[in-house]
């Protein structure tokens, strides 16, 4: 079935070819194609009109003439042939049109699924303001597209990710062939339930869908079983297909044998060991600085639970010879003491220069978020927890189903964090002034907890948490 990248190459192709040429006869031998509305007045429109434009949208091409404009689509099997007047009809053309130099584009499909509509207009707005185009999603590949407006929508549908992606009305563009390979590359089961998507996978659902339909289309497309250029150009996007067709080869990634089913009725290929449907439910864990959230990490391990700890991670990072080199670089060599990074002179930095705190974290978070992920990949648990001080403002909450934020009075609050890191009241409100009001963290979170009291109330108000989110998870 042609899709978006084989739809642009017919219609770049149909441009080097037909631009100019003018209508003088069109014959139709099976008129149930044509939109029944512009049937009466098909033939009789067309005839001295010059095709001035071709244009395309999703998988819709839009021929654009002096004063009308014809819309199709080519379904399951359908293909322009450019033949010569004198060519004998074969039985699956069922539309030709003949132009003044003698050429003829006929429109080929062998099931007759494909359509045309003549619409009385050539403006592009009129054009897809026509009922079939105007409930069309935004292109796949498009620049404008809306991460959040798109997460937004696919969040909230509870069917499964292929059949999401398939939903012309959601994404336009995006078929069978390449569905199977933007959820390969996104490491997402096609079976996955759209609203167990994070804003971070639906990011990366949308990057994958551009980089799988950009390099298509400078492929020509995929020529493979229905779908073949008629028009003297071979797609070669198969050669660089991943998964679809490939059942029982082996995974690029970990070489587990690629797999076939059948969803939503369409045959579907994926690796199931990287494509894993039984993803946990992640859950952020932030909140102020010295509020307690590492009492809540440690009592939620103590039941078992993971909790992936973005500060053991970034001093991990931080002792990487890559790391200190680019410290060196962007902060030069006085931050270095003895091979390793001196946290204590960063702190001081950070903490009192904003550009030095975002230099930094344009250093580190991107490392820090890439392991989190693989780490979140490998939890083969319902549910697990990711403490990240600076959740919001590092961007880790693109990551994460649900947020908890840990808080505590602030007279609480600084006292603690005096006395853990012997800072003076000053030195404790550089830090605590350093990050993100408290109330807005709380104002953004799913869950609060108020870590003012013994640790006991605190546990208490994890486990009415844990129940819930169990209670979502199921």
């Amino acid at each position: 079935m042609p899709e978006l990248p084989e739809v642009e190459t017919v219609k770049e192709t149909l441009k080097t070819k037909i631009i100019g040429e003018k209508i003088v006869a069109v014959d139709v031998f099976y008129e149930s194609m044509i939109d029944e509305e512009s049937r009466n007045y098909f033939k009789e429109l067309l005839i001295g009109e010059s095709v001035t434009d071709i244009l395309r949208y999703g998988k819709y091409l839009f021929f654009i003439f002096n004063n009308v404009s014809i819309i199709s689509h080519l379904r399951m099997e359908g293909k322009y042939f450019i033949k010569d007047i004198f060519e004998p009809r074969n039985i699956h053309e069922h539309i030709v049109f003949t132009f003044e130099s003698g050429k003829t584009l006929r429109y080929h499909d062998t099931r007759k699924f494909g359509t045309m509509k003549l619409v009385k207009t050539t403006d592009l707005f009129e054009i897809m303001s026509e009922p079939e185009l105007k409930k069309l999603g935004p292109e796949a590949n498009s620049p404008l597209i809306d991460i959040n407006d798109f997460h937004s929508k696919i969040s909230k549908m509870r069917i499964k990710l292929k059949t999401a992606l398939l939903d012309q009305t959601l994404i336009a563009g995006l078929g069978n062939i390449y569905v199977d390979e933007v959820c390969y590359l996104s490491n997402l089961h096609p079976e996955y339930p759209c609203n167990y998507l994070t804003l971070h996978d639906s990011k990366t659902i949308l990057d994958n869908a551009k980089y799988v339909l950009e390099g298509a289309i400078k492929a020509g497309g995929t020529t493979i079983r229905s779908y073949t250029s008629s028009l003297g150009v071979t797609g070669r996007f198969q050669l660089k297909l991943h998964v679809h067709t490939k059942v029982g080869c082996p995974c690029e990634k970990c070489s587990s044998p690629i797999k076939k089913i059948v969803v939503g009725g369409r045959g579907t290929y994926l690796c199931d060991n990287c494509q894993k449907m039984n993803k946990p439910l992640v859950v952020g864990i932030t909140g102020g600085i010295g509020c307690g959230k590492s009492s809540v990490s440690k009592y939620l391990i103590s039941l078992g639970y993971t909790v992936i700890d973005t500060d053991v991670i970034s001093k991990e990072v931080a002792s990487t010879s890559g790391f200190i080199e680019s410290i060196k670089i962007v902060f030069g060599d006085e931050f270095i003491e003895n091979g390793t990074l001196n946290r204590k002179k960063m702190g001081e930095l950070i903490f009192n220069d904003k550009d030095a705190n975002k230099k930094l974290n344009s250093l580190i978070h991107p490392i820090i978020k890439k392991k989190v992920i693989e780490e979140i990949n490998n939890c083969n648990q319902k549910i697990v927890f990711v403490d990240v001080p600076l959740l919001y403002e590092s961007g880790f909450d693109d990551l994460c189903h649900k947020v908890i934020c840990v808080y505590a009075n602030i007279d609480i609050n600084i006292d603690r964090l005096m006395n853990r890191d012997n800072l003076t009241l000053d030195e404790a409100m550089v830090r605590i002034n350093s990050q993100m009001d408290i109330e807005i963290k709380k104002q953004k979170a799913h869950f609060i907890i108020d870590n003012s009291l013994d640790l006991c109330y605190t546990y208490n108000q994890v486990d009415k948490v844990i129940n819930k989110l169990l209670e979502m998870r199921k």
